[in-house]
C-alpha cells in the first residue's frame, strides 16, 4: 500500500481554510481576512501542545473514533466551543434569552465583549483546573519509567507510590487560591466585583469533570474483556469525550485571547475554526506516522507545557497575562523536548553501532 505523504494529511485543512478564507471576505472583505488569519495562527500556537496530547490518546483508539474525532471533533471545535460557547456565557451571566445572547454578540460586538470579560475568572478557574488536573496525572505517576526532567519527575513518581498526592496538592492549591482571592480584579479597563464562590465553584466542577471521566475510562478498560464490542464503542465514546474536554480546556485561552483582536463572533468562530482544524489535521499526521513514540521526550514536554498552560490560566483569574507569553508557555516545553529527543535517538544509533 502507498504510504500517504505529509500534504495529504492536510487536505481537509486546506479546504477548510479556503471556505472560511472566502466567507470571511463576504462577511468583512480584507480586513476580515486579516483578522481570521491572526486568530488562526493564535489558535495553532497555543493549541500545538494539545495536537501532541491528542496524538497520545488517539493512538490507542480504533480508527473510525479517530475519523469521528476529525470530523465530528472539528464541528464541536468549531460551532460549540467557538461560537455557542461564548454566546451560553452571555446567556449565564445575564438574565437575556438565548436569542437575546446571540443578537447581542452579532449587533454589539463591544458590549457582548464585556461580559465575556466579565466571566473571564470563571473560565479560567475551571479551564486551569482541568488541565492542571491532566498534567498532575502525568506527573504523580507511580509506574513511569522515563523521564525527561528528572529530579522533578523522579521525585514525584517516588511520592506518587505512597498515595493519591495529586488530591491532597490540588485541595491545598484551591483552598489557598480561594483564601487571597480579592474582591476586586481588573479585566480590561474594568474592575469587576468577584464573589469568592465564582472562583472556588468553577474549580471543584473542573476537578469533577476530571475524575469522573477518569472512573469512566477506568471502568470501559476494566470490563474490556465482556461484551467487547459494546466496550469498544463505550470506551471509544467515552475517550472521544474525554479528548473533546481537553480540547475545550484549551480552546479557553484562545477564546478569550481572540477578543484581543476582533469581538465579532463570527470572525473570532472562522479564525479559530481554521487553527482547530490544523490542529487536527497534525494530530492525525503524529498518529498515523507514530510521532510520539519516535521522539521519546515530546509527550513529557507537552505535559510540562499543559502545566505551565494551566498556571498561567490560574493566574488569569486575577491578572491578564499577554498572548505572547501565554503561547512562549506552550510552545517552549515541547520544542526543547522534541530537539532532546533527535539527541536521544542519536545516541541510540551510535550506540547500536558500537
Amino acid at each position: 500500500m502507498e504510504e500517504k505523504s505529509l500534504i495529504s494529511y492536510f487536505y481537509g485543512f486546506f479546504v477548510v481554510w479556503f471556505v472560511a478564507t472566502i466567507l470571511l471576505y463576504l462577511y468583512g472583505g480584507f480586513f476580515a481576512v486579516y483578522q481570521g488569519t491572526v486568530l488562526s495562527v493564535l489558535e495553532l500556537s497555543l493549541s500545538f501542545d494539545n495536537a501532541v496530547v491528542n496524538a497520545t490518546i488517539l493512538a490507542t483508539m480504533a480508527v473510525i473514533w479517530r475519523k469521528r474525532f476529525l470530523i465530528w471533533g472539528m464541528i464541536i471545535a468549531v460551532f460549540g466551543v467557538r461560537f455557542i460557547f461564548p454566546i451560553l456565557i452571555v446567556y449565564f451571566s445575564t438574565s437575556m434569552g438565548i436569542i437575546d445572547s446571540f443578537n447581542l454578540s452579532i449587533t454589539n460586538p463591544d458590549e457582548y465583549e464585556k461580559i465575556i470579560q466579565s466571566s473571564h475568572h470563571v473560565i479560567m478557574s475551571f479551564g486551569g483546573m482541568f488541565l492542571l488536573m491532566l498534567f498532575l496525572k502525568f506527573l504523580f505517576n507511580e509506574n513511569k519509567d522515563l523521564y525527561w526532567i528528572k529530579f522533578i519527575e523522579k521525585f514525584a513518581s517516588k511520592i506518587s507510590k505512597k498515595g493519591d498526592i495529586k488530591i491532597i496538592f490540588i485541595l491545598f492549591l484551591m483552598l489557598g487560591i480561594t483564601y487571597i482571592a480579592p474582591n476586586n480584579v481588573v479585566m480590561g479597563d474594568s474592575m469587576i466585583a468577584v464573589n469568592k464562590i465564582e472562583i472556588l465553584a468553577p474549580m471543584l466542577i473542573g476537578l469533577i469533570a476530571f475524575y469522573l471521566i477518569e472512573f469512566f475510562k477506568s471502568f470501559m478498560e476494566t470490563n474490556s474483556d465482556k461484551n467487547s464490542n459494546i466496550t469498544q464503542v463505550s470506551g471509544g465514546f467515552i475517550s472521544f469525550i474525554y479528548l473533546e474536554t481537553i480540547d475545550m480546556s484549551f480552546s479557553l485561552d484562545g477564546v478569550l485571547g481572540a477578543f484581543a483582536v476582533t469581538q465579532n463572533i463570527i470572525i473570532i468562530m472562522l479564525g479559530l475554526g481554521i487553527g482547530a482544524m490544523a490542529v487536527r489535521s497534525l494530530t492525525i499526521y503524529m498518529v498515523d506516522k507514530d510521532v510520539v513514540s519516535k521522539y521519546i521526550y515530546l509527550e513529557h514536554g507537552a505535559m510540562w507545557s499543559i502545566g505551565f498552560l494551566a498556571l498561567s490560566m490560574i493566574v488569569q483569574i486575577f491578572y491578564h497575562l499577554p498572548s505572547m507569553l501565554v503561547t512562549t508557555f506552550a510552545i517552549v516545553p515541547i520544542s526543547l523536548a522534541f530537539i532532546q529527543s533527535i539527541y536521544k535517538n542519536r545516541e541510540f544509533i551510535l550506540d547500536s553501532k558500537d
